[in-house]
């Protein structure tokens, strides 16, 4: 580190201010007044004596809080363009409107080359018991990371996760922790812990501090007799610091939220097991039910687990079943819930002309212990792609009837045939949801080993069954499930012209290798590339620009400030095309056929936005879809997990409905597009305009899909940089209130993600503690909320 003279010799005390490279882009330090802790400096970044950028001085500085003088947080990170990195031979940071220097002048290009020693990693507390952060060291282990508190290890875990640490071309993929604490732990106290790597190396951010209640603050309010006001205050505390525990601590969650058996009365319901192997066990559970009255079958299977000789099943209707207005079907050896039958009833009961519902459950894994599968409301997507609901299910018994007469032969098909008479053509518009499929949430059940390979067989051979009924044209290939069975649906993309929107503001280095990937796996001549330019000045962009207009793209200018969401708007008012690609500059197609694969999920039309699988450059993946309320917000999900990874319920592996994708990568219909209005620019200028416009989407009752069959490269945030400046991190934080202001509803309700999971910040990866709410369920149709101008 490199430290330089106190900034102003004649004052008393001198401020402390350091400043050093911490990676051939990035410049970091801190300004600190031992004699005024609170204040925040903004400082000034100048290359050659120009100035480049400016910030406050308020981040989290590690080594200054150690120094117990100040809560540390008086840092500051300057990111420098990759051609002044490799240009500036003077980098100089100083206090703005001041001219005083911090820390020593730094070395430019010449020191640019040198790659920094690197951090040991990283901690930080994510609410409730939870720890997370990263650590560095040999990548293809997962070293193990120790919580001390008052000197004794209290929980270790191995790092088994994944992070991307780097900007440009200095990124590299490291290994990712969780550390949830033990739940003795949570009894509203303020605590402390320690973080130690395995070779005893504290990480920076620790010690940590935490506290956590024993449900969540509300319910810790409620239960110790707090004024009523303070109760809306309890509520939204844990919206924003929410608690959870880890998946692997599955049954002391179900312990301790065990579901509340359902109220009223329930008809008598029969129950039909497909084969014979653990049969006792089904059985075993049946007799543990209450709550209701019932019967049972054994249905002869067939090469898997889920088909039947649909003769059988209608002989079972017309005798033993024929007084059962509802009917549950499970692959022989599912294990029930005690309460499974008669919630499954009242699931329909709420729902009058839904045909079916359907539960979670859980998989054994190969210790004994069980593993929770969380299914979202009712996804068409992911019913083609894996089956999503047909494992184990109830059904009226109309239904039933009618899909074993027209031959239903396995529980996939049985579930499919709700879904024939979906529309193939017409506009782009919703389909009513009153008859679509329940979703109870709940573990209800425990599934046997499952035979994927003969499952997704049978899956494949129903799915072609149900397209064929509906008239749809489609290819359906094997899937890569590594959990659940899995196909992959090709329908024919439908025709039309795509405009490929690209905004950019100089920044050739990354148009140019975005441009050539999609030269080199788009047939760019039947389509139409638009680049909103946003005041480029540099010589190679705009010879980037001559040699891009002279191969048919079109360059448009837009000038003035940074506002992505005005910038998309003008490109879409400028397209010719049927369909609007939006795309980053920093995005690179890595293979042919990723945009006819996202076209064809277009398709159908109910789709009003589909998103692509995006993966950082270290191969971590940045975007799986978006998930609406971890931290009352809108965030990324599986941004933990390798390229490789089949994501939590095989999500990575199978196309799948979420509330909203990234702008990164976005296709919609223009005219859809044009019709609501574009992107809010005065509301979302830079940050959740795509979450704005996909929850609009779903306001219309239209499907956000997102497909991992596209995978493209992003280096996000690359173009612009993060929001780091003052002016920014305000904007950022106004544009966060707007999205809690206007769809504040649909942030707590998000019908892709499970009541069930937690929402901290890493989706899909802990379970929520407490749970929320977990009534019955169809997909919702969010309806933002007017806000007057000035709020």
């Amino acid at each position: 580190m490199l430290k330089g003279p106190a900034i102003d010799e004649n004052a008393a005390p001198a401020l402390r201010a350091t400043a050093r490279r911490i990676n051939a882009s990035q410049v970091a330090g801190h300004v600190f007044d031992p004699a005024n802790p609170d204040r925040r400096y903004v400082v000034e970044l100048l290359l050659d004596g120009y100035p480049a950028a400016v910030a406050r001085a308020d981040l989290y500085d590690h080594d200054l809080a150690r120094e117990g003088e100040s809560d540390g947080c008086h840092g500051f990170v300057f990111t420098i363009p990759p051609l002044a990195s490799q240009t500036a031979r003077r980098i100089e940071i100083r206090l703005a409107n001041s001219g005083e220097i911090v820390g020593a002048p730094l070395s430019g290009a010449a020191q640019s080359q040198q790659r920094s020693e690197l951090s040991p990693g990283e901690v930080s507390w994510d609410g409730g018991l939870r720890l997370t952060g990263w650590v560095a060291g040999d990548p293809t282990r997962a070293q193990t990371i120790r919580a001390l508190i008052d000197g004794v290890i209290v929980a270790e875990e191995p790092a088994s996760r994944w992070t991307h640490i780097g900007e440009g071309d200095d990124v590299r993929a490291f290994r990712r922790f969780d550390l949830h604490l033990p739940t003795r732990f949570a009894d509203g106290l303020a605590h402390v812990a320690t973080i130690l790597t395995e070779e005893g190396v504290e990480l920076p951010g620790s010690p940590c501090g935490f506290v956590a209640f024993p449900d969540g603050l509300a319910r810790f309010l409620e239960g110790h007799g707090e004024i009523e006001s303070e109760k809306p205050r309890g509520a939204f505390y844990d919206r924003i610091v929410p608690q959870s525990l880890p998946l692997a601590e599955f049954e002391t969650w179900r312990r301790a939220f065990p579901p509340a058996p359902p109220g009223g009365e329930t008809p008598r319901i029969a129950v039909a097991f497909v084969g014979e192997a653990g049969i006792e066990a089904s059985v075993a559970s049946l007799d543990a039910q209450e709550g209701c009255d019932w019967m049972a079958a054994a249905l002869e299977g067939g090469e898997a687990q889920v088909d039947f000789d649909p003769a059988l099943l209608r002989e079972f209707l017309d005798s033993d079943a024929r007084d059962c207005p509802i009917l549950v079907f499970a692959p022989s050896g599912t294990v029930l819930q005690p309460h499974a039958l008669a919630v499954l009833a009242h699931a329909l009961d709420a729902f009058p002309e839904a045909p079916l519902a359907y539960a979670d459950f859980t998989l054994q894994g190969a210790e004994g212990d069980e593993w929770p599968v969380a299914l979202p409301a009712f996804d068409y997507e992911l019913m083609l792609e894996q089956g999503c609901g047909a494992l184990f299910f109830a059904a009226r018994a109309d239904h039933v009837r009618a899909a074993a007469w027209a031959g239903a032969a396995d529980l996939f098909r049985l579930f499919s045939f709700c879904q024939d008479r979906r529309r193939v053509v017409g506009p782009r518009a919703g389909e009513p949801t009153a008859a679509e499929p329940v979703h109870q949430p709940g573990f209800l059940a425990r599934l046997p080993k499952l035979d994927l390979a003969a499952l997704s067989r049978l899956l494949a051979r129903a799915g072609e069954a149900h397209l064929v009924a509906r008239g749809v044209q489609a290819k359906i290939g094997p899937g890569r499930g590594a959990l659940l069975p899995s196909t992959l649906i090709a329908r024919r993309p439908p025709r039309g012209r795509v405009s490929i929107l690209i905004p950019t503001r100089d920044r050739a280095d990354l148009l140019k290798p975005c441009f050539d990937s999609l030269a080199q796996t788009v047939d760019l001549a039947r389509h139409e590339l638009i680049v909103i330019d946003n005041d480029s000045v540099e010589p190679e962009t705009m010879a980037l620009f001559a040699a891009m207009t002279a191969q048919g793209a079109r360059v448009i200018p837009y000038g003035g400030p940074f506002n992505f969401a005005h910038i998309v708007n003008r490109g879409a008012e400028a397209a010719t095309g049927d369909f609007l690609l939006l795309l980053n500059n920093d995005v690179e197609a890595l293979q042919p056929g990723w945009l006819d694969e996202m076209l064809s999920r277009m398709a159908e039309p109910d789709v009003g936005a589909v998103g692509a699988a995006l993966l950082w450059p270290s191969r971590v993946v940045q975007h799986g879809g978006v998930v609406v309320g971890p931290k009352f917000a809108a965030l990324h999900a599986f941004n933990d997990r390798l390229d490789s990874d089949p994501g939590y319920a095989d999500l990575l592996r199978a196309a799948h409905g979420c509330s909203a994708v990234t702008a990164a990568c976005l296709l919609t219909d223009r005219r859809l597009f044009m019709s609501l209005g574009g992107f809010d620019g005065q509301a979302f200028p830079v940050n959740f305009n795509d979450v704005d416009f996909c929850l609009k989407l779903r306001a219309r009752g239209l499907r956000v899909v997102l497909t991992p069959h596209a995978r493209l490269l992003h280096r996000e945030s690359a173009s612009r940089g993060h929001d780091r400046r003052p002016d920014q991190s305000f904007r950022a934080l106004r544009e966060l209130r707007n999205l809690r202001a206007i769809w504040g509803a649909a942030l707590v309700a998000d019908p892709a993600y499970h009541p069930m999971l937690s929402l901290d910040q890493t989706p899909y990866s802990a379970l929520a503690w407490p749970p929320r709410p977990s009534s019955p369920r169809q997909p919702v149709w969010p309806q933002p909320r007017p806000v007057p101008p000035g709020f």
